[in-house]
């Protein structure tokens, strides 16, 4: 397939049930390699913060190439992908079925598989990313749960910021009392 083709993406199943796929030492050797052809393209610079995180982070290592930047240091890029799809979906021209066969987004799902297993997550961020049940929890209150977490609450969101992390200028989602199928 040629560069920047205009045929559609091929998405590949994650490998998940292979014990390579949570190899620390391949996850570090995949994304070196995916963000070495990354940084040579520089396509996605203007989609979620994870490009930017990363070209700056190489663009300021010592020699301004990948091999001067520490593996401890992609965390912050991979944290920055909200998992939108843009870059695999509309702007990566070395996506499948492109030999480079580049999915940065199942890359940071891998990343963060790995962390989850080797138990990095912490506990407040396992519990926030648990929507179902924090809104079945929150739905019979939902009036109350809406106040407590409204953006500017100056009661609540200072003491949300300290235990859970999450910033008080974030706005959060409503809770509501009736599912959509419920109100339909």
């Amino acid at each position: 397939m040629a560069e920047g083709s205009l045929g559609a993406p091929v998405r590949h199943p994650i490998d998940w049930q292979n014990p390579d796929f949570y190899d620390a030492d391949k996850l570090d050797a995949e994304l070196r390699r995916v963000f070495d052809v990354c940084h040579g393209c520089r396509r996605c610079f203007n989609l979620c913060d994870s490009f930017p995180r990363l070209f700056d982070l190489i663009d300021e290592s010592d020699t301004g190439e990948l091999d001067s930047v520490k593996s401890d240091d992609f965390k912050p890029v991979v944290d920055a992908c909200t998992l939108c799809d843009m870059c695999f979906m509309t702007k990566c021209p070395y996506v499948p079925p492109h030999e480079f066969n580049l999915d940065f987004p199942h890359l940071m799902l891998r990343y963060r598989a790995i962390e989850l297993r080797s138990g990095k997550v912490p506990f407040v961020a396992k519990q926030v990313a648990e929507t179902d049940r924090n809104g079945k929890l929150a739905a019979p209150v939902a009036p109350l749960a809406n106040w407590g977490t409204k953006l500017g609450n100056p009661l609540t969101r200072p003491v949300m910021e300290a235990v859970s992390g999450i910033d008080r200028k974030a706005a959060l989602p409503k809770f509501h009392g009736k599912t959509f199928a419920a109100r339909a």
